[in-house]
């Protein structure tokens, strides 16, 4: 069903937000993970070098701790990431990606910009540029509130 022109932007930003979703699954199914796994590995891997710990993950990506827990058991199980105790603060666990995951960081980068690229494709330059300045200012509101 396609939204109409008096569709609410919540309704937009929930639609457009499932498909891009989907879209991002499909692109990196093949590697045998869902395109937030994609996205949290990736994360991981330039934020090692900070002492990143899982409340870190949970607030950049909005889950809730439980949900964070059993995403990063997975991650660990199927070999992609490590959490190890620092001598400087035995109550937390830093996180961070093995070798079996860096290999797989440029194929996700690849192909999230492949359906990045597609999204935008019917956009010009200057609608392109409106859309990135829209969104930064909606998300900035939105964490201002």
């Amino acid at each position: 069903m396609k939204p109409r022109k008096d569709t609410p932007y919540l309704d937009l930003f929930q639609i457009i937000g499932l498909k891009l979703k989907k879209k991002a699954d499909e692109s990196i199914k093949e590697l045998g993970l869902n395109a937030q796994q994609g996205k949290i590995i990736g994360y991981i891997y330039e934020n090692q070098g900070t002492e990143l710990i899982q409340r870190d993950l949970a607030d950049r990506f909005h889950l809730r701790g439980a949900s964070i827990t059993s995403m990063l058991q997975g991650l660990e199980q199927r070999g992609f990431i490590e959490r190890k105790i620092p001598a400087n603060n035995e109550r937390q666990k830093n996180i961070y990606v093995l070798p079996k995951a860096v290999e797989l960081i440029e194929d996700f980068n690849d192909s999230f910009q492949k359906v990045e690229d597609e999204i935008v494709q019917v956009l010009s330059e200057e609608e392109k540029q409106t859309l990135k300045e829209l969104l930064i200012k909606i998300n900035e509101r939105l964490k201002a509130q």
